[in-house]
């Protein structure tokens, strides 16, 4: 089915007055009428709707009408269904009539001056209804694209507050209410997968594919329903390689104690102190890693580079931050025989590496 023949069916479910509107159109550009925008990227849904609001309302400029509740409510779905049929021909037709194109069909289609005027009325109340949504989600889709909030987040209640202070705060009856409710729905399994596979397609989840079918078919309808813009999907990440298991040994050292005891751990667990001064350059050139896994990568690239390790620092220094180190047995006894053949603790050997691996990243920079 192609999107002019989607336009009809949606045309077909409107008034008389819109139905006019729209044929109205069709007719004014077939005949080659001046007086259409031309379609370009700027110029999407939400700025022809500002476009037309402000321009109606500085060239008629109504007045509010004294009518009956019934009048009202009429002219109000006429509105309506004229919207219905603006956005369906702007969407389908890319028809986009100019305010004094639109105003011109608008007398017409209206029987009489003074009901031009009360359906222009209305007509720009409505406008100004899907003016507000539109910018409503607009400030949603920067927040999407931007990746931040667009509300400020919740602040905690008070327990006294609570429905049921007796329950905690995570219960049923104490939740806050949802901003969205469930719909349950059935489908044939065949236009579920057809779902899945359009909405992998489009990048977004079969939640949101739902969401925005059910808002473009309320909105070819006339009413004011606009979605901010979905965020990026996230990207996905490799699998990453799982590191290689230990072999299971055969037997541990000391049966009688606890397969978790030191003497029967497979690893070495070592504490290195520092001063405040390396702990700060080493908090900036850790990034993202914490200390140990940064201490660990120094000492691994050390050994493997086999290189000379800077002069020890003769200053005197106040060795008050730890880091938490852990090698296995083996390793760390390789580590041992280094700092036995420079004279020095391993503790001390430790700091010279953190010194020579700051150097070495200081070096690789540009």
């Amino acid at each position: 089915m192609s999107m002019s023949d989607r336009s009809v069916i949606s045309g077909s479910k409107l008034s008389k007055t819109a139905k006019a509107y729209r044929a109205s159109i069709l007719h004014l550009r077939e005949a080659g009428k001046d007086g259409f925008y031309a379609p370009a990227p700027h110029r999407t849904f939400t700025w022809y709707v500002l476009t037309l609001t402000n321009g109606l309302g500085e060239q008629v400029k109504p007045l509010r009408p004294s009518l009956s509740a019934s009048r009202t409510e009429a002219l109000k779905a006429s509105a309506k269904d004229i919207i219905a049929a603006v956005r369906t021909l702007f969407l389908d037709d890319a028809l986009a009539p100019g305010v004094l194109l639109v105003i011109a069909v608008l007398k017409g289609i209206s029987p009489t001056r003074l009901a031009f005027e009360r359906l222009t009325y209305y007509l720009i109340a409505e406008l100004q209804v899907h003016l507000s949504s539109a910018l409503l989600a607009d400030d949603g889709r920067r927040g999407a694209v931007e990746g931040k909030a667009t509300e400020r987040r919740r602040m905690a209640r008070d327990r006294s507050a609570l429905p049921d202070p007796s329950q905690p705060a995570w219960a049923t009856m104490n939740r806050a209410p949802a901003k969205k409710v469930q719909i349950p729905c059935r489908i044939d399994p065949a236009i579920k997968e057809l779902i899945g596979k359009d909405a992998e397609t489009q990048g977004v989840s079969q939640s949101r594919w739902l969401e925005e079918a059910i808002a473009e078919k309320l909105q070819r309808q006339g009413y004011a329903v606009e979605l901010p813009k979905a965020g990026k999907p996230q990207e996905k990440k490799g699998k990453r390689t799982p590191r290689p298991r230990r072999t299971q040994r055969r037997s541990i050292p000391e049966p009688e104690k606890s397969p978790d005891a030191t003497v029967n751990r497979a690893d070495q667990p070592t504490t290195v102190r520092v001063s405040k001064a390396l702990m700060a350059d080493i908090d900036k050139a850790r990034g993202k890693q914490n200390r140990s896994r940064w201490m660990n990568e120094a000492v691994m690239a050390f050994m493997n580079g086999k290189t000379a390790l800077p002069e020890a620092s003769g200053t005197p220094e106040v060795l008050s931050e730890p880091i938490g180190l852990r090698f296995d047995k083996d390793f760390f006894a390789e580590i041992s025989g280094h700092a036995e053949k420079s004279g020095e603790t391993v503790s001390e050997w430790f700091r010279r590496v953190a010194r020579w691996y700051l150097e070495e990243n200081q070096r690789d920079r540009p």
